[in-house]
């Protein structure tokens, strides 16, 4: 008999913790991001001091509502990061009576979101997951790899390729430093798979497979991204504000990377 929370494992597990956690605290100077059991609370503000009063005054509401439905919250993966370029960082806030540290960079669906968005955790993680994956698919991609070339190509575009794109409209605003470097690893596997020889130049590998460079490939999955964003009827989406590309406070944002 389960006295409080939803059944895990079954099917309508998702939707009844939806139902469950419905009613979660919320406040208009602080933004609630939910996606299943993931949560993050952001707050801003045009000082620390109004920033830090934003988020305490909801964790402090927000602690009653866990007491009130008891629920238990994983401390292990509770983090707070205070996203700025400022040495100087408040005092860390407080949630249940409990002081959270400041992290330099947390892990939301999947991204690595460091604390002055350089976004170069991140990256790093991707060629660390690429090399593992390649390492995996070495029987089947490799040179005693009986696989046709079109079955090679076919497990790099739904293994390999996905593996360096996910979210990339999201971190494109790195730096093109950190982008490039992608570039290396993704040419290893491409070679693996097609088995040219040394001597063979990578320009002339992507042409003959037909393949864009990996910036010429995220640019294209951030333009079909920003796209389908204005067609979008999402409200969080909508309540995203414009800003403008030509002035220099917006050139590290992810959109500004498409004018690169």
């Amino acid at each position: 008999m389960t006295e409080a929370g939803v059944v895990q494992g079954s099917r309508l597990g998702p939707h009844c913790f939806n139902i469950f956690i419905n009613d979660i605290w919320q406040m208009p100077d602080t933004e609630l991001c939910l996606f299943v059991y993931d949560t993050a609370i952001m707050s801003s503000g045009p000082n620390a001091d109004t920033t830090m009063s934003r988020l305490n005054t909801h964790l402090t509401e927000l602690g009653r509502w866990l007491i009130k439905w008891k629920i238990k919250i994983n401390s292990e993966k509770f983090q707070t990061v205070y996203f700025s370029r400022s040495r100087n960082q408040p005092f860390p806030p407080k949630l249940c009576r409990w002081v959270t540290p400041w992290c330099e960079d947390t892990k939301y669906l999947g991204i690595t979101l460091d604390k002055k968005f350089t976004f170069k955790t991140h990256i790093t993680s991707i060629k660390t997951k690429l090399q593992q994956a390649r390492e995996q698919l070495k029987p089947l991609i490799g040179k005693k790899s009986k696989l046709s070339l079109d079955n090679r190509m076919f497990l790099y575009k739904s293994m390999l390729l996905p593996l360096i794109s996910y979210a990339c409209p999201v971190w494109l605003a790195a730096a093109n430093k950190c982008i490039l470097s992608l570039e290396s690893p993704h040419n290893v596997a491409i070679r693996r798979i097609i088995r040219m020889p040394w001597f063979i130049r990578n320009e002339n590998i992507r042409k003959y497979l037909d393949l864009p460079t990996i910036k010429e490939y995220y640019k294209k999955n951030a333009k079909k991204f920003y796209h389908k964003l204005y067609s979008s009827t999402n409200t969080a989406i909508l309540s995203i504000p414009t800003y403008d590309l030509r002035s220099n406070r917006n050139r590290r944002r992810p959109r500004a990377a498409l004018h690169r």
